[in-house]
């Protein structure tokens, strides 16, 4: 075989394996952390274990703390796949599937208490989403939470991190992560506690260095925005997927350059209004299916 044809045989696989990857998904998944809150009065009391798990999440993390993480994933246009792809405490991890148990939880019980991290990478979405199908039905782990407490993080490298390992919330999300985007962290997976992870994946986004210049947008990306944002439930679902893609692309990119310009009060703004669309799109989008 000559070196041409060689050469064309290694463009032609080159390609394929690009169009089995890019399935329009796109290059950027969403960390969805978890301020701490008051518990619901219909939740009752705490247990005696949530309230361990709340004092080494508020005590043993660095500030600021975060309770929870876990991700959205986006799909192509049209697709029926899920979004949001969590474990908690009981339960294993999954695809959140039941849209009115997710509307109830991310809508009403945690609304406004959410902060959307964007991490990019090459087809991220896509290898993300690959890396949280193999995750599914995960056993949920309180010991994780301890290799992610400061003085024993040293632990944490020799904990074992195959895609059915045993995971709280920032193992799982780091772990799919990490699988999904090569050279994304600098830690084992159970080193991570909701807050580490928050720090960490909000370096990666500031040193992208995205200038306020580019996150302008006109009038038409505006009103979708403010639609996705502030308008009916009914409004919401009437968008098309262009009009979701484009005003979350252009909160991902305010909240990015919030980041890089070191305005901390204007990055925790940005990053709550883009969880708050991530979540009301990941809801409503299904209704227009």
């Amino acid at each position: 075989m000559g070196i041409k044809a060689y050469e064309a045989i290694k463009k032609l696989l080159k390609a394929q394996e690009e169009h089995v990857v890019d399935d329009g998904s796109g290059d950027v998944v969403f960390a969805m952390f978890l301020e701490p809150h008051e518990p619901s009065p219909v939740d009752g009391p705490p247990s005696f274990v949530d309230s361990l798990i709340t004092y080494v999440v508020k005590h043993l993390q660095p500030s600021p703390v975060m309770v929870h993480v876990e991700i959205i994933v986006p799909c192509s246009e049209r697709s029926y796949e899920p979004v949001n792809f969590a474990t908690y405490m009981g339960c294993k991890s999954d695809w959140q599937r039941n849209t009115e148990v997710n509307r109830a939880y991310y809508l009403g019980t945690t609304a406004n208490k959410w902060r959307a991290v964007p991490v990019f990478g090459k087809h991220a979405a896509s290898l993300v989403r690959e890396a949280c199908n193999k995750s599914v039905k995960v056993e949920y782990s309180l010991f994780r939470y301890v290799t992610a407490a400061w003085g024993v993080r040293t632990l944490a490298a020799i904990v074992p991190d195959g895609s059915r390992e045993p995971a709280h919330c920032a193992t799982l999300t780091a772990r799919v992560l990490k699988k999904g985007i090569t050279g994304l962290l600098s830690h084992a997976s159970a080193w991570y506690g909701p807050a580490s992870l928050y720090a960490e994946l909000c370096r990666y986004l500031g040193a992208r260095g995205i200038v306020p210049e580019t996150t302008a947008m006109g009038e038409e990306v505006w009103a979708h925005v403010e639609t996705l944002l502030r308008h009916r439930d009914e409004d919401v679902v009437s968008m098309t997927h262009d009009e979701y893609m484009r005003a979350i692309r252009a909160l991902t990119l305010k909240a990015s350059a919030a980041e890089s310009a070191n305005d901390p009060a204007m990055a925790v703004m940005t990053q709550k209004q883009l969880a708050n669309a991530l979540f009301r799109w990941s809801i409503l989008r299904v209704q227009n299916l």
